[in-house]
């Protein structure tokens, strides 16, 4: 009889393992290193709801998040990066330097100078933003 225990063995721990290990709780959600949890359809991080204070997130969504941040002058700008996206400045006096393509990590920026700096990704039509310096 041996053959039944060692079946009977067998299917015990099918059952637990199918179950989770009969732990009893829920798994946590996913989560992202940027604080998010889940992600969008085509599984890049869905887009924090706060970024840290003088960060803008350049988010799996294709938007800049905030799409308008506001700092005092000679403030660093924290750019972080949860999809391939660039960061290119308009053409004005003052604007830090672009930039490149970048998939993850982030990148800062000073803005040493007063005034409105837009800027936009060059591989998302519409991706937007701003930093406005005072």
């Amino acid at each position: 009889m041996p053959p039944i225990r060692t079946l009977a063995a067998l299917f015990a721990v099918a059952v637990l393992s199918a179950c989770g290990g009969g732990g009893g709780g829920s798994a946590a959600a996913p989560t992202d290193p940027y604080g998010s949890t889940g992600s969008t359809n085509n599984g890049t991080p869905s887009t924090p709801s706060t970024p840290a204070a003088n960060e803008v997130q350049a988010t799996g969504n294709n938007t800049f998040n905030p799409a308008s941040l506001t700092v005092a002058k000679g403030t660093t700008v924290t750019f972080t990066f949860q999809a391939e996206h660039n960061v290119n400045f308009d053409n004005v006096t003052g604007a830090p330097s672009n930039i490149g393509n970048t998939s993850s990590g982030s990148v800062q920026r000073v803005f040493a100078t007063a005034g409105t700096f837009g800027f936009n990704c060059t591989l998302h039509s519409g991706m937007r933003g701003q930093v406005v310096v005072n």
